[in-house]
């Protein structure tokens, strides 16, 4: 079998993850990769917020240049096509005709703040679409996809997400790595104002930690967190906020099973995915930030091995559940519209 990636290969990204992961659930195929991200970094800052905010550009003409100028062989059993927003329909229109399947997967939301013209347009040449967001599947049914819809959840990487060697200490406090959002701010923000430790990483939180200078109980770790990093931030920490973004309605993150499998207690929002996801026993589940604060502190009052077997039942849960990306990619390979010829 010969196959080809085509997506973000940047080291750290779930993109970079999934690629791997494919490559190591697929012994004895060939995968050619095509890395999209490094024509976009390449290009001038202007071209760059021209393609994220508008789909044109330069910087998409590179990408979709880049994509054909490495794609080098005549046919292939399979092309995997990793966040596909900015390759126009010309080119998976030429890559369909190479290909005897061509899969489309994304972890992002397709019609709300990574809306694309390009994918939308590309979307009849797809025999399936992979999507994790439960909210937009009536989108994809609405444009004529839901023969070729399937529809995961987030994952994790098993290789990485998993808990340190031995039995270390965890400091006892609520750990967050993301975009900062005015939800996530008044969030974090109370649970400091009612005195509870908060260890803090991403990107756009300039004004939060003015405004908490000199809080004694916030740590700031920077705003490049990941691969290693990540999951060691995760690891040092008893609780891993899995807060979802306000900017669409997302019901779970990656978070809600990356922190877990780190054997870290997930505080989540109860919802209808993530209660079907999860028991109360297994992880810290609550209604708004304020319960979120009185439950953290309560829980932090109890001794160490009710933690530790709290923490520990979210794992096993995501372990059992087949959560991580090789079960799931697993399971997308098999499905039976990939394996009609």
């Amino acid at each position: 079998m010969r196959a080809v990636y085509i997506g973000i290969l940047t080291p750290g990204t779930t993109s970079r993850m999934r690629a791997e992961r494919l490559r190591a659930v697929t012994p004895g195929w060939q995968w050619d990769w095509v890395d999209t991200d490094a024509p976009m970094r390449s290009s001038a800052r202007l071209w760059r917020t021209l393609a994220f905010r508008t789909k044109r550009g330069k910087a998409v003409g590179r990408i979709n240049a880049a994509v054909e100028n490495a794609v080098r062989a005549e046919s292939y059993d399979m092309v995997w096509v990793d966040k596909g927003v900015f390759l126009k329909v010309e080119t998976v229109a030429w890559l369909r005709s190479l290909a005897k399947r061509i899969i489309h997967f994304t972890p992002d939301t397709a019609f709300h703040a990574n809306r694309s013209r390009h994918f939308e347009a590309a979307l009849d040449r797809y025999d399936l679409l992979v999507t994790t967001k439960s909210f937009e599947l009536e989108g994809y049914r609405s444009r004529g996809a839901g023969e070729r819809l399937l529809l995961t959840t987030q994952g994790y990487d098993a290789t990485l997400h998993s808990p340190a060697e031995g039995d270390p200490q965890r400091r006892r406090e609520v750990v967050f790595v993301g975009l900062a959002e005015p939800d996530r701010e008044h969030c974090l923000g109370l649970l400091l104002d009612r005195g509870v430790p908060v260890r803090l990483g991403g990107r756009g939180w300039q004004r939060f930690r003015r405004k908490y200078r000199d809080c004694p109980h916030l740590a700031f770790e920077g705003e490049e967190i990941f691969g290693e990093a990540y999951a060691s931030m995760l690891r040092g920490s008893w609780v891993g906020a899995g807060l979802l973004s306000k900017r669409f309605p997302e019901l779970h993150t990656t978070r809600t099973f990356e922190i877990p499998a780190c054997g870290t207690i997930l505080a989540t929002v109860a919802n209808s995915e993530t209660s079907s996801y999860f028991e109360p026993g297994e992880v810290l589940f609550f209604r708004d930030h304020e319960d979120l604060a009185a439950s953290v502190l309560d829980l932090f009052r109890q001794p160490e091995d009710s933690l530790r077997q709290k923490a520990e039942a979210g794992r096993k849960r995501v372990l059992s559940d087949g959560r991580d990306y090789d079960s799931i990619l697993t399971n997308i390979l098999a499905d039976h519209r990939l394996l009609t010829s």
